[in-house]
């Protein structure tokens, strides 16, 4: 997470503009989406104070540097693209106010954290139905693989733009803050997989991005 709004105002600015119109986009039209949240209300509730737990288990690793899980992989496939922003936005706002962060910062770590991840997992989880139907597919390089490539690729962007913001050289973030993305990654991957092969097995109908005619009944 960026932390100091001591950057470039014309970062923060370009922040809250993406971060305002891909919200735009996700959010509407809202009817549906209402409709979403007063039936899907409980498990997004389970699901925010989860990531709320994950997202405070941190790693400090680089002056005040923090690294974490981000679950967007595991909350876009249950949830949808739409859906997840709610408990991950949520997240992201406990995280700035618990943090210290400044809160020009807000739209640019909302692009980076939330957008960005939920943005990479659909796109998989686009490439995951157009391979083979197979349970394991869509658990492994859905759900393990693909959990791993969207914290690393995260982080990697993340540390691109601490550099770019002129907060860190570059140097130490590559050495000492980006290479640990890849095991952040790793662990991510573990407790995704394992989340989803409970949920896929036990309760499919509970993951939005499951196709259980698909998967199972043709299987």
């Amino acid at each position: 997470m960026i932390h100091s709004g001591a950057i470039d105002s014309a970062w923060l600015i370009t922040g809250f503009l993406i971060a305002g119109w891909c919200y735009a986009r996700l959010l509407f039209p809202w009817r549906p989406l209402l409709q979403d949240l007063r039936m899907q209300w409980p498990a997004l509730v389970i699901a925010t104070l989860a990531l709320l737990v994950l997202w405070h288990i941190r790693a400090t690793v680089l002056n005040g540097l923090s690294l974490h899980l981000l679950g967007a992989m595991l909350c876009t496939l249950v949830f949808g693209p739409r859906l997840a922003l709610v408990p991950l936005s949520t997240v992201l706002v406990v995280a700035e106010a618990t943090s210290g962060a400044s809160w020009w910062t807000l739209g640019l770590n909302a692009s980076l954290l939330v957008l960005w991840p939920i943005a990479l997992s659909t796109l998989i989880s686009v490439v995951v139905r157009k391979l083979p139907a197979n349970i394991f597919v869509f658990i492994f390089v859905g759900g393990f693989f693909g959990s791993a490539a969207v914290v690393v690729l995260t982080g990697w962007l993340l540390t691109l733009m601490l550099w770019l913001t002129q907060s860190m050289s570059w140097g130490p973030l590559l050495e000492d803050y980006g290479m640990y993305w890849m095991l952040v990654g790793f662990s991510e991957a573990w407790l995704t997989g394992m989340l989803l092969t409970v949920m896929v097995v036990y309760k499919p109908d509970a993951v939005r991005l499951f196709d259980a005619v698909r998967y199972i009944d043709n299987a």
